[in-house]
C-alpha cells in the first residue's frame, strides 16, 4: 500500500537568483491549489481579490495589497474568494542564502529546519513593498544586477523574522520528513515496532508525532503499520506455504489468532480461505 505524502514533486527550476515569480490568475470559488507542501519559502502578493489560504486546518483570508507565508514544510491548501484573485507568487529556497554567518545560523538554519515558522499573513507596508521590489526585479531581470535580488531576500527575510514569526507554530522541533518516517516503517515493520517506538526513535512526543502523522498521510500510525504487515502476510500466503501461525510472528503480530481477526477485518475472509481461494484461481 502506498501513501501519498502530499509533498510536491514538480522540481521549481530557478534562475540565477534563487528566486522564481509566477503570475496566477484564479476564477470565483474554486479550488486554487491542492493540499501539498515543499521545502522552499512561498508568498502570494495579492493584486486583486482574496485567497483563501489553509494552513494546518487554519483558513487565513489574504486580500489585495497583503502578502501571504508558506513557511517551508507547512501543509497547505487554497481556494480563491467570490470575486476570485489575482497574485504574484513568489517562491526561493531558503537553503540556497544559508552561508556559515553567525546570522545565518541563528536564523535562517531555523527556517530550513522548521524551528522558525511565520505567520500565515502579513500586510505590513514595508514587507509588501519590498515583496512588490522582488516581483519588479524578477519580471525586468536585465535592469538589475542578480546580486540585487539576493539582497533584497535577504532583507525579506530579516523583516519576516523581525515581524511575522509566529511563536505558536514555532518550535524546538522539527517534524522529520514524512517520506523518512515511511521508509523506516516499510524497513521495520515485521519487527516488533509501534506508534511509540517510531515516536521515540524519530526523539518525538508520541501525541506530537502520532497527530503529526495522521495530518501528513491521513492515516494513524498504528493503522499503517498493521496495513504494512497484512500486505506483506498477503503476499506470503500467495507465495509460500508457511503456517498460519509462522506467517503471523513473521510479519510482527503478536499471536496467530490476533492476525486472523485483523486479516478477516481486512480482507473479509480469513487467511486460510484467502490462501485456499488464491490457489483455486491459480490452478
Amino acid at each position: 500500500m502506498q501513501l501519498n505524502s502530499k509533498k510536491e514533486l514538480t522540481p521549481v527550476v530557478f534562475g540565477e537568483t534563487s528566486v522564481k515569480i509566477l503570475k496566477t490568475r484564479i476564477g470565483a470559488n474554486v479550488l486554487a491549489f491542492e493540499q501539498h507542501w515543499h521545502d522552499r519559502l512561498e508568498l502570494h502578493l495579492i493584486t486583486s481579490g482574496s485567497l483563501e489560504l489553509c494552513c494546518d486546518d487554519k483558513i487565513t483570508i489574504v486580500n489585495k495589497n497583503e502578502l501571504s507565508i508558506v513557511s517551508p514544510t507547512m501543509l497547505h491548501s487554497g481556494r480563491s474568494g467570490s470575486n476570485g484573485y489575482e497574485c504574484y507568487v513568489i517562491m526561493f529556497e531558503v537553503a540556497d542564502l544559508y552561508n556559515g554567518t553567525v546570522s545565518a545560523k541563528q536564523y535562517i538554519e531555523p527556517i530550513i529546519n522548521g524551528k522558525i515558522q511565520f505567520k500565515h499573513k502579513t500586510d505590513n507596508s514595508e514587507i509588501v513593498t519590498l515583496a512588490s521590489q522582488i516581483v519588479e526585479m524578477q519580471l525586468n531581470h536585465k535592469n538589475y544586477h542578480p546580486l540585487e535580488t539576493v539582497g533584497c531576500l535577504y532583507r525579506l527575510l530579516g523583516l519576516l523574522c523581525e515581524h511575522c514569526i509566529d511563536v505558536n507554530l514555532s518550535s524546538p522541533q522539527k517534524f522529520e520528513s514524512i517520506d523518512n518516517i515511511l521508509n523506516y516503517i516499510n524497513s521495520n515493520f515485521t519487527k516488533n515496532i509501534s506508534s511509540s517506538s517510531v515516536s521515540q526513535h524519530f526523539g518525538y512526543d508520541k501525541s506530537y508525532f502520532c497527530r503529526k502523522f495522521k495530518k501528513a498521510t491521513g492515516i494513524t500510525v498504528t493503522n499503517y503499520i498493521k496495513t504494512q504487515r497484512l500486505e506483506h502476510a498477503r503476499r506470503l500466503l500467495e507465495k509460500t506455504k508457511e503456517s498460519i501461525r509462522h506467517i503471523s510472528i513473521s510479519c510482527g503480530f503478536i499471536d496467530a489468532a490476533y492476525f486472523t481477526n485483523c486479516f478477516k477485518s481486512a480482507y473479509n475472509m480469513s487467511p486460510t480461505k484467502y490462501r485456499n481461494d488464491y490457489i483455486r484461481q491459480k490452478k
